[in-house]
């Protein structure tokens, strides 16, 4: 089969999945960013591995799905915040397993573990608190969980990701950033961010719940941060001399490779969101 029609077939799914996941309920939701948690985990535990690094796998996914799941509940349920002190816990049983685990590179392993935490758990905490925040409770004073605005940046994200690829593969000449990933081009980057800053106009009236001009900025943040996600991801494979992050996603490799600007855009839409005071 083409592989254009696999990565669209597979592309239509995640797209579908992840869509039903985050907006049927809190529960569907705290499903969907446990999974995501464990699965990055995995797949960036596993070509850091080829670097002869040896992290404890097992442990660090553990220490995902606690730090996800405590900060979930602390947050659907109005606990005391003194609470989210707790998600440390699993942090310092890194240290302490690693006393007793015998490996030569002990400083590396933990630092592989602890970078595996900040680089996927991080995002994914900050989602929980987009979607289970104050933010805009006004609107929806009787439900607290309000996933459209996640929604949406995860629309942004696949829009401009598919446009890249739409016009970078048969117009690309000009490479965007060559030593790190030789196949993305300026043409597909700036078609693809005319195209998706076309497409926030329509977003706005999918989800209005936040104005126009929020939309705008948020698609200007997927463009710059999504590209620079992208290619730090890039970065890490090359140097671990790997094509993909994994080969569970026909045609697009793994999840890794599919959160890539997810990964860094989150982060910067929450910081968007604190400086313009909507939480």
């Amino acid at each position: 089969m083409n592989n254009f029609i696999i990565r669209t077939i597979t592309g239509s799914l995640i797209v579908i999945i992840t869509s039903a996941l985050i907006l049927i309920s809190e529960w569907t939701f705290l499903a969907f960013i446990l999974g995501a948690g464990a699965w990055l985990n995995i797949e960036f535990l596993r070509i850091a591995k080829n670097d002869r690094n040896k992290p404890n796998t097992a442990l660090t996914v553990l220490s995902t799905i606690l730090i996800l799941a405590l900060v979930f509940f602390i947050n659907h349920f109005n606990f005391n915040p003194a609470l989210y002190w707790l998600s440390f816990i699993p942090v310092f049983v890194l240290f302490i397993t690693e006393l007793y685990s015998k490996n030569e590179t002990p400083i590396r392993n933990i630092a592989v573990s602890l970078f595996t935490l900040v680089y996927t758990v991080f995002p994914l905490v900050l989602s929980i608190f987009i979607v289970n925040g104050d933010m805009l409770y006004y609107q929806n004073p009787n439900n607290m969980f309000s996933p459209t605005v996640l929604l949406g940046v995860f629309v942004l994200i696949w829009v401009y990701d598919s446009m890249a690829y739409c016009v970078g593969v048969p117009l690309g000449r000009h490479r965007l950033f060559e030593r790190v990933s030789p196949k993305k081009s300026w043409e597909g980057t700036i078609g693809g961010a005319a195209l998706t800053l076309i497409a926030s106009y329509f977003i706005n009236l999918l989800f209005p719940i936040l104005p126009k001009f929020d939309w705008i900025v948020i698609t200007s943040i997927v463009i710059v941060f999504g590209t620079l996600g992208d290619l730090i991801e890039s970065l890490f494979k090359r140097s671990f001399a790997i094509k993909d992050s994994g080969a569970t996603l026909p045609g697009h490799g793994g999840l890794l490779d599919r959160f890539d600007s997810f990964i860094f855009v989150i982060p910067w839409v929450w910081i968007y969101f604190i400086i313009r005071g909507v939480f």
